[in-house]
């Protein structure tokens, strides 16, 4: 059985399931360079079928991470390859979470919306009949369970919305999940969390960590009395305040009209197009970010960062508390934007009588074209027993042809170098900075020692020289690769059998005693993002860091992802010598070729045209 699992929006990505082993997964946007691009992932698709070596018609069945088109659909451009410039539809972008804006009148924009989107696949060579929509909490579910080292376990997923839901607890037990308790979108904690990152000044969808990471320098009692008057915790449910309101409740569109609609961007025939809880969700949004406005916009932001962020800790704690008393279970499994939370992550991992918590790597939207794949997979297997993805390498990887031909292409001067990972521990020891291209690229968010940028972490100062380097303003350091054997000597309360330590969706809180000696890899509240390494997990990488610990006497350096400001993770070899042009790196390594001179000349002038045919080509092997 052949399966092709799809997300399309924010976090357009695509996996291949072939008799139920993930043979491959990346997001859209590491192949198209459009960092957050919210598209169909047409790239992401062709990948997939070229490195399982099928054609559209061999595959089986496609697998989308959503049931209702419509909530996925708007707003974004994921069907503009079939818009005209004039289309009413064209004018469909950007509503909600750029505020609601007048768009054109259309009388059946969701029918308009959801053909296109069969339209768009059928053009790919996959007819509508292959097509199995999966409720898109539910592949949020699945995405984490089916991954998870465990047969049973507790799932729970949050983000912003998907099909009426923000979020719910499900139990997973021989290879059956079973929903117990679900949130509706109209009290979603993410909302909240991003209409905060929007009220900022940051980007929905692309910018929440870094309210995390500047909520350690502000006064969270300054501003968590306010933020739990809009949102909070009680009786068991989560609830937003505006649907208290029995004006709201009875006429919500008249409410907003009368109440919230300032400056006239509603339309009255959009509006009517949209189903359910949509209305609710939008209304609210902006309700939200109206309140701030009004009531906390004197309040410095990274007081509002840390209120909203302790709302976040303790809400979705309580809420897992609850569920743990009627389904206790000591493994928790994870997913759901609101999990790229590592603070919120840490604080489910402390809640009494829980050993032992998974999230899904790719814990995004992108997760839930897995989690669709694997629902589909599972129904048509029977339910027989399942094997974890082996893997997160699930990306492109090139030969050393391919990187040979790129650094001649580029006229860089170069090396290849047998033992180059004993080469660069000690190049690392020295205090250069490198640039790690290797094998296939990872899934998910998270560079875990095949896109890195690698340093050693002993110097807190190494953070600003290369936010300045990446043209970054980042408010979190950066996260510590260690190897697994050292670990338990930096973390507290690590145990080797943690399974969300490995890919870097965690925070500990690291031993005072070793905090000088990591540093860079260290907030200023005292905690750490780790990925800890083991040799089996990814050889290469392991034995950089073991080479490392022979000249410092420990095995930890900082990885931040290997990309400049504002763009995905880095690709393809091109990709990765772009940014070593521009100065990102000392050292750039791709495979066992070692680059450390640049060439003369203005390296600000440096372009490359990422979609080249030859470029296309060597993504897709």
């Amino acid at each position: 059985m052949r399966i092709l699992g799809v997300n399309f929006g924010h976090s357009a990505a695509a996996v291949l399931l072939v008799d139920g082993k993930l043979v491959a997964a990346i997001e859209e946007e590491k192949l198209s360079r459009i960092k957050g691009a919210a598209t169909f992932p047409h790239r992401a698709i062709a990948f997939v079928l070229q490195k399982g070596g099928l054609l559209p018609a061999q595959v089986d069945r496609v697998a989308v991470g959503c049931e209702r088109i419509m909530e996925f659909a708007y707003g974004y451009r994921n069907l503009n390859k079939y818009f005209s410039r004039t289309s009413p539809l064209d004018k469909f972008r950007g509503v909600f979470y750029d505020g609601l804006k007048r768009v054109f009148p259309r009388a059946d924009i969701t029918g308009a919306l959801e053909g296109l989107f069969y339209e768009s696949l059928g053009a790919m060579g996959f007819p509508r009949s292959k097509v199995s929509l999966v409720n898109h909490h539910l592949a949020h579910a699945a995405s984490a369970y089916y991954a998870s080292p465990w047969k049973e376990a507790l799932i729970f997923t949050s983000d912003g919305k998907g099909d009426g839901l923000c979020g719910g607890c499900y139990v997973g037990r021989g290879g059956t999940l079973r929903c117990v308790d679900t949130i509706e979108d109209r009290n979603s904690l993410g909302q909240f969390y991003q209409s905060v990152t929007k009220f900022l000044g940051y980007k929905v969808n692309r910018h929440e960590g870094k309210i995390t990471g500047l909520a350690a320098f502000g006064d969270s009692d300054k501003t968590f009395a306010l933020m739990n008057s809009l949102l909070r915790f009680d009786g068991g449910r989560f609830h937003n305040t505006f649907h208290d309101i029995k004006e709201f409740r009875k006429d919500p569109l008249g409410y907003f009209q009368r109440k919230v609609d300032r400056q006239g961007f509603i339309h009255l025939n959009y509006v009517k197009s949209l189903h359910g809880t949509l209305i609710d969700y939008a209304v609210a949004y902006q309700m939200y970010l109206n309140f701030m406005e009004d009531s906390m916009k004197a309040f410095e932001p990274k007081d509002m960062a840390a209120g909203i962020q302790k709302l976040a800790e303790e809400a979705t704690v309580a809420y897992a508390k609850e569920q743990l008393k009627r389904n206790p279970c000591p493994v928790i499994c994870l997913a759901g934007g609101v999990f790229a939370n590592v603070k919120i992550n840490q604080r489910v991992r402390e809640i009494p009588g829980v050993k032992n918590i998974f999230v899904q790597p790719a814990m995004d939207d992108a997760g839930t074209a897995l989690g669709a794949a694997l629902i589909v997979a599972m129904k048509s297997s029977g339910g027989k027993p399942w094997q974890p993805p082996a893997t997160v390498y699930l990306g492109p990887s090139f030969t050393d042809q391919q990187i040979e031909a790129s650094l001649k292409r580029y006229g860089l001067k170069y090396r290849r170098v047998d033992d180059y990972e004993e080469v660069l521990g000690k190049l690392i020891y020295e205090g250069k900075v490198i640039g790690r291209f290797n094998g296939g690229l990872e899934w998910g968010p998270r560079a875990l020692g095949n896109r890195s940028i690698i340093a050693r972490p002993i110097k807190k100062d190494i953070n600003d020289i290369l936010n300045e380097r990446l043209r970054r303003t980042e408010f979190m350091p950066f996260a510590p690769s260690m190897l697994a054997e050292d670990a338990p000597e930096f973390l507290e309360d690590y145990a080797p059998e943690h399974a969300a330590a490995k890919y870097m969706t965690i925070t500990y809180n690291v031993k005072k005693e070793r905090i000088d000696q990591i540093q860079a890899a260290v907030h200023v509240d005292g905690t750490a993002r780790p990925q800890v390494v083991f040799k089996e997990d990814n050889p290469s990488f392991y034995n950089i860091i073991k080479s490392y610990k022979k000249y410092s006497g420990f095995g930890v350096v900082i990885n931040t992802s290997f990309n400049m400001h504002e763009e995905p993770i880095v690709s393809s070899p091109d990709d990765a010598i772009r940014s070593f042009l521009i100065g990102a790196v000392d050292v750039l390594s791709l495979g066992a070729y070692i680059v450390e001179e640049r060439p003369t000349g203005n390296p600000e002038r440096v372009e490359l045209n990422y979609l080249n045919e030859e470029s296309k080509q060597g993504a897709l092997i």
